[in-house]
């Protein structure tokens, strides 16, 4: 009889997973999987070697002896693998870079700042994925992701942006408002995807109301978020706030040339740290891609001219 064939690549990477993350339910969300088909993956590992990997508890997954023997061959494996197949793609004639990125950062960042790498670069084919889902690392994802928060657990992540968020209007509305209650003038913009609309803007009014000397103190902010405006996209309500129509609450980032070309105006002195920052986030291996490391280090130097 022949050799039985080996385990399929994503049953060893699985068991990996839960290794590294230290639960089903953590690989799981790792993966892009449920948490279903991973513990079906790891059966189909057991089933193979004939024995349990792993001791389930209500701490997470525990390896058993024969589990703890085993993962570091497969580790290197894996990573070994995976190291080979990056520097495979890296290779062919066409040089490919997946990116993932949010709607706000590619339209107000990055969009003018684009042409410069794909000029340096001609020969790097860039796919983009603009939208607010988790981006997808697997074999036919994307390389490196610019996402607004913390990475997964075993994905590296570089600080890009620390922003602070304030509140613009347009010019001519900041020239009308009162020296008090000048909240209450005009609607407040909101747009589809923008997350924790309501907190940040109670936030940012805990400091209004502390500099006031209570006059505002029956205003409901909350309500005013919910009550105001809503537009599909952050363009779409940045255009609205230039053309008058109200209060944005934004990050520094994504009005910056606004401001120094003098659409938008910052129309109130109160100003807080924002409660995330943009982060480069990709897999340990991303960057043996060459295309991903010039990416990498082109964006990494923008940074640094626009502080």
């Amino acid at each position: 009889m022949g050799k039985r064939p080996l385990p399929p690549l994503t049953v060893l990477q699985a068991f990996c997973a839960i290794v590294e993350t230290g639960g089903f339910g953590r690989a799981a969300e790792r993966m892009g999987l449920t948490q279903t088909a991973i513990s079906h993956q790891l059966s189909q590992l057991e089933g193979w070697i004939g024995g349990r990997l792993f001791d389930r508890g209500r701490s997470g997954a525990r390896l058993t002896p024969l589990g703890a023997r085993l993962h570091p061959s497969i580790a290197e494996t894996v990573s070994q693998l995976e190291k080979a197949l990056y520097q495979a793609r890296a290779s062919v004639l066409v040089r490919a870079l997946g990116l993932s990125v949010t709607p706000e950062f590619s339209s107000q960042w990055l969009a003018s700042r684009l042409p410069d790498f794909c000029q340096r670069h001609p020969d790097i084919e860039l796919k983009m994925a603009v939208g607010y889902q988790r981006p997808d690392f697997g074999s036919n994802g994307v390389d490196l992701a610019i996402w607004l928060g913390r990475a997964e657990v075993g994905l590296a992540l570089e600080e890009l942006l620390t922003d602070e968020e304030f509140v613009v209007s347009s010019p001519g509305l900041s020239e009308r408002l009162p020296p008090r209650n000048a909240i209450r003038v005009a609607p407040l913009l909101r747009y589809a995807g923008m997350r924790h609309t309501v907190l940040d803007w109670q936030r940012w009014y805990e400091q209004v109301t502390s500099h006031d000397n209570g006059d505002v103190a029956d205003f409901d902010i909350g309500q005013a978020v919910e009550s105001g405006p809503l537009f599909e996209s952050f363009v779409d309500m940045l255009k609205a706030c230039r053309d008058g129509l109200g209060f944005a609450l934004v990050r520094s980032s994504l009005v910056a040339e606004d401001i120094a070309d003098g659409r938008l105006v910052r129309c109130f002195v109160e100003v807080q740290p924002s409660a995330v920052s943009y982060n480069l986030v990709y897999p340990p291996n991303a960057l043996q891609n060459p295309a991903a490391a010039l990416f990498r280090n082109w964006l990494i130097s923008q940074v640094n001219e626009a502080d």
